[in-house]
């Protein structure tokens, strides 16, 4: 099937069963998994697979991550570390150690292969848990802040262990952690650099935009920040989604003065929620196969895993750190799953570190999650 043909059916369906899902309270994101899936060769048979539209889905991604970046600022990183990494290290770093392990020793993978879908299974998904707080009125509140800057550090964990156990060896690991540790700290600079220069850049940009033709040279320049800093990364063995993602942290309103940030987030809003969204997540699905029997038991408990050394950790951490929130409340929140472990296992599976197989119980994992969480909890909230 040519690509534009695809993309059409692709795009179509999966917005279409994306917004009914939405209208039940479930994360669309779901609705445009189950699309691909129901168009793809496990069921259908309507759209196969091709190099193309993996390119095309590289593309997606970056757009995708960029906007997720740019909508998160350094303060949301910064003024909430210690309750953030408090519940980063009982919604993740407990749990998916305990899932690679698992998968390790008792399921007998390799290494590489128990960290990788360990950290795509129980990874929380920054863009699902974002609309989940945005729903129930909870971003803009100091909660939804440390519910939010928890997430943000565990996404860029996640990211930073696919790139090291991409690496292989031990001690490129480490240098590979070094390296993004040592990136991060340079961005933080560069950061509080240009807000050093707020005024200065808001009025280069406020002058910019009322040129002819200005905004659109705005908008090239911050997309060409993010291709430089993306390739950078991807130049040195790390991947591009990490630098698309702090690219984006770099361009806030302090900057880029509000009119233009708030137009900046309204245009990737808009062409990522109506065109790259639905195509990255059904082109995503393409890929799933049925599951053996041996893969399905290791789904089935890494999700045991998850839900429950997670679930029972963030429920005694919550009370602590948000005492006003339901426990059932910020199990839900912490359980929900979507982009970011989709992300990781599409990109595993893109350099050959997971087979098909694997892939599969990934998204597979993450469609039972992104429903039965805000299925199960969400809808009770008031």
């Amino acid at each position: 099937m040519e690509i534009i043909i695809a993309l059409l059916v692709l795009l179509s369906i999966s917005l279409i069963v994306g917004e009914l899902l939405q209208r039940i309270g479930l994360p669309s994101v779901a609705g445009q998994l189950i699309a691909g899936l129901a168009l793809g060769p496990i069921a259908l048979n309507v759209v196969t697979p091709t190099p193309s539209l993996t390119n095309f889905s590289d593309v997606a991604l970056f757009f995708i991550i960029f906007m997720i970046g740019v909508e998160v600022t350094t303060e949301v990183l910064t003024k909430h570390v210690r309750q953030a990494f408090a519940f980063t290290t009982t919604s993740f770093l407990i749990p998916a150690s305990l899932m690679a392990i698992a998968a390790i020793f008792a399921f007998g993978l390799p290494v590489t292969q128990g960290v990788i879908v360990a950290t795509a299974v129980g990874v929380p998904s920054i863009s699902i848990i974002s609309v989940m707080l945005y729903r129930y009125r909870l971003l803009k509140s100091e909660p939804g802040h440390i519910v939010l800057a928890s997430v943000v550090i565990t996404d860029i964990i996640a990211f930073g262990a696919l790139a090291a156990v991409s690496g292989g060896a031990f001690d490129t690991t480490l240098m590979l952690f070094a390296v993004i540790l040592v990136f991060i700290a340079v961005l933080l600079l560069a950061d509080r650099g240009l807000r050093s220069h707020s005024k200065r850049l808001k009025r280069f940009f406020d002058s910019l935009v009322k040129r002819e033709h200005g905004e659109d040279l705005a908008f090239g320049g911050v997309l060409v920040l993010g291709l430089v800093i993306s390739s950078f990364l991807q130049l040195i063995g790390i991947t591009f989604v990490l630098g698309a993602f702090f690219a984006g942290t770099l361009l806030s309103e302090y900057v880029l003065g509000k009119a233009f940030y708030l137009r900046l987030i309204r245009t990737l809003r808009r062409i990522n929620n109506s065109f790259f969204i639905p195509l990255f997540f059904s082109i995503a699905a393409l890929s799933v196969v049925l599951p053996g029997s041996q893969t399905l038991l290791l789904l089935l408990a890494l999700l045991a895993v998850s839900i429950g050394v997670g679930g029972i950790l963030n429920a005694a951490i919550g009370k602590r750190f948000l005492p006003a929130m339901k426990s059932r409340h910020v199990i839900s929140l912490f359980g929900g799953r979507g982009a970011v472990g989709v992300i990781i296992g599409s990109i595993a599976l893109l350099e050959g570190l997971i087979n098909s197989d694997l892939y599969s119980a990934i998204v597979l994992g993450t469609l039972a999650m992104a429903v039965g969480m805000p299925l199960l909890m969400v809808n009770r909230l008031k």
